[in-house]
């Protein structure tokens, strides 16, 4: 995972914890520590969250070491933790940030010594560490969830409401039955409110609406 020597180092005592079945990885990030003693960094492996974990500086989640079902619990477990994903593939990351946006760090499986150390060293200064390419979908995402928000709140309540209960599983019929309108309203109503939100088709948004507007809100 490492390859390169380190440029940035670590001031001031730091437990780090990694979560990883990784015999391997723990025994490479222990070298790496060891042979910078600047660091001043004590690192402690585990497989599972064990009493104390969550009070670390730093917990690094080896991806590549769980399923997805444990990524996910072991991430629900962290939120209040400064976390950093390691040997985590890119459209990996991208899944998991979009579900934990609060997520401090991610490494993929090349990530140079030099990358690691300045990012460790970021996060535990507070900030945050995310390749370039990653930052830029997620900031893509961010603008188009923005658009669709501002986009809802120019649809009308009935264009809301039809298009919530298109997302139900509804047909044009059974809504307008539901609604006492006719079939072509109801198509009406779709075709303007798929054109204000930008959306190709009605399960895309019905899928944006029910996703922004709760049925108290309809």
């Amino acid at each position: 995972m490492f390859d390169e020597a380190p440029a940035v180092l670590v001031a001031s005592s730091t437990r780090l914890v990694l979560l990883s079945n990784s015999e391997l990885l723990d025994g490479l990030l222990q070298q790496y520590f060891l042979g910078c003693p600047e660091w001043q960094v004590r690192l402690a492996r585990s497989s599972t969250l064990r009493p104390g974990t969550v009070d670390a500086d730093l917990v690094l989640l080896d991806v590549g070491s769980f399923t997805d079902e444990d990524c996910l619990r072991l991430l629900r477990q962290l939120r209040d933790t400064s976390t950093a994903l390691v040997n985590v593939p890119a459209d990996q990351a991208r899944r998991l940030l979009v579900q934990h946006p609060w997520i401090k760090g991610v490494f993929y499986p090349n990530a140079s010594r030099i990358n690691f150390s300045r990012g460790v060293a970021v996060i535990l200064e507070g900030g945050d560490w995310l390749p370039r390419a990653l930052m830029e979908k997620l900031l893509g995402r961010y603008r188009q969830l923005t658009h669709a928000s501002r986009a809802i709140d120019d649809l009308s309540v009935r264009e809301k409401q039809i298009l919530a209960l298109a997302g139900k599983g509804l047909s044009n019929a059974e809504i307008a039955e539901s609604l006492h309108l006719s079939t072509h309203t109801i198509k009406s109503h779709i075709h303007n409110a798929l054109g204000k939100l930008g959306a190709s088709n009605r399960a895309q948004g019905a899928s944006l609406v029910l996703g922004h507007v709760g049925e108290a809100g309809i």
